[in-house]
């Protein structure tokens, strides 16, 4: 989570960001040891249904300001009142989120009680795993198999000793080690998940669950005609699926506007060989309880963990789950090919046009393309090469190259039909060959495979099974 060489004392700061508010601890060893106890508590936790928090951030927060040193380590100052640590955690240990302005590293977490979650939210946090014991522990596993995880292996290694049921599953993952008899071992593995099942419902029938939205009924895929039945305000979204993950925006003005300058920087680089996706969705979604807020915006939210306006910081991705909030879907190809490009520019999202720079990269790019493959798509034509405005307009203002050509496609014109006309043509060509590979040597390319290629020759590796913890 932490900056490559983070500062430490009363001038640096953690904190664990919940929809409740922000608790902030300093960067000393008092402060350390409360932020790990306030993870551990957390964690310990995830299942009771009073800690229902939506979203649980971690931050990492640089700031000499002295009103973050009264508002950081609050249990400590006060540990009558609030040690030791417990759940639900009292309000005055909470501070306001506007001491997030000065976050520079944030990892973005939900706060679904499922083991894969917690597999995400236990990763290393400054060089500390946050730990998964008790409940926690045993719920997680038990959910696990009852979905028919094997833990067979990880019981006979003597692994899942701080199991509090280990000596209930390790005699039937025994008897499946023993068994030769295909039959045999899934009817043991069935009583596996059985046995799980059976000590949820017994054992812990109270455990917070993430409730079931209702669910809503998706918008037609015809994404432009429907524009008008989208929602505007905090629980509702847009957001870009790529390669990475997805970036959330809330429908709110400002969220809106992010949205739509994220776009335009994604077009802008559309030819930009560091950004070789391969795919680039668009969605809606909707989601009212409360569970996507601390994701969307963080661009705003957070404005010192990225100075430049691309790319994204990979911080602010967001893991794909979030999309089964999605009613509507918009997918385009990110192939650096002349036929996608005017896809994107031809097709709308809440009624506008996919934005690009008139005067960017990725316009000049595509009319050099364009005009080298001489199959006019979108960006222009003979007539407008050659500047024969319509109505005193002209029709490529921004195209930084149009006096290469002026002349050139005036004489193609002319020679319209012309056995000329085909020397004039393949000096157009030409020239914008040239100038591709003067100006931009180092755009994308779209991949060429060689055919038939032996793929059966590579072994993808299989997962491995286990606690998953």
């Amino acid at each position: 989570m932490s900056k490559e060489n983070p500062k430490n004392g009363y001038q640096a700061y953690n904190a664990i960001e919940t929809n409740k508010g922000v608790l902030l601890f300093s960067r000393t060893d008092v402060g350390f040891k409360l932020f790990h106890d306030y993870m551990g508590l957390f964690m310990d936790n995830l299942y009771n249904q009073q800690c229902n928090n939506t979203y649980f951030n971690l931050h990492y927060i640089e700031s000499d300001k002295p009103a973050l040193r009264d508002k950081c380590d609050v249990a400590l100052k006060f540990p009558e009142k609030h040690l030791p640590l417990a759940i639900p955690i009292k309000d005055e240990c909470y501070t306001d989120r506007g001491v997030l302005r000065d976050s520079l590293e944030v990892k973005v977490n939900g706060w679904e009680p499922t083991p894969e979650q917690i597999q995400r939210i236990t990763d290393y946090v400054d060089g500390v795993h946050i730990p998964v014991r008790g409940d926690t522990f045993n719920i997680s596993s038990l959910q696990e198999m009852a979905s028919g995880v094997s833990y067979n292996r990880v019981l006979l290694s003597g692994a899942m000793s701080d199991f509090k049921y280990e000596k209930e599953f390790l005699e039937l993952a025994k008897q499946v080690e023993r068994c030769s008899d295909v039959e045999q071992a899934g009817k043991h593995n069935r009583e596996m998940k059985t046995l799980a099942s059976d000590i949820l419902k017994r054992d812990f029938p109270d455990i917070r669950t993430m409730p079931e939205l209702p669910v809503k009924k998706r918008l037609a895929n015809d994404y432009g005609k429907y524009d008008h039945l989208r929602k505007d305000g905090p629980d509702f979204y847009n957001a870009i699926e790529t390669d990475n993950g997805v970036l959330l925006f809330s429908r709110t003005a400002e969220g809106k506007e992010l949205f739509q300058k994220t776009l335009e920087s994604y077009l802008d680089n559309f030819y930009n060989p560091a950004y070789n996706y391969t795919c680039f969705n668009l969605h809606y979604l909707e989601c009212d309880n409360g569970t996507l807020r601390g994701m969307c915006d963080l661009s705003i939210k957070f404005p010192k963990i990225q100075l430049d306006e691309f790319p994204p910081a990979e911080s602010f991705f967001v893991n794909k789950d979030v999309l089964k909030y999605s009613l509507q879907e918009a997918s385009f190809s990110w192939k650096p090919e002349l036929h996608t490009l005017s896809n994107l520019m031809n097709d709308t999202w809440d009624g506008k046009h996919l934005p690009m720079k008139p005067d960017g990269d990725t316009y000049h790019i595509g009319v050099l393309k364009e005009i080298s493959s001489m199959e006019f798509y979108y960006f222009t034509s003979l007539s407008s090469l050659a500047g024969h405005d319509i109505l005193g307009i002209d029709p490529m203002p921004a195209f930084r190259y149009k006096d290469d050509f002026r002349e050139l496609a005036d004489k193609a014109i002319n020679f319209s039909g012309h056995i000329r006309e085909y020397d004039v043509l393949n000096g157009i060509r030409d020239k914008a060959d040239e100038i591709l590979k003067r100006d931009f040597p180092d755009i994308r390319k779209e991949l060429k495979t060689s055919k038939k290629e032996n793929l059966s020759m590579v072994q993808v590796p299989q997962k491995k099974k286990g606690m998953g913890l």
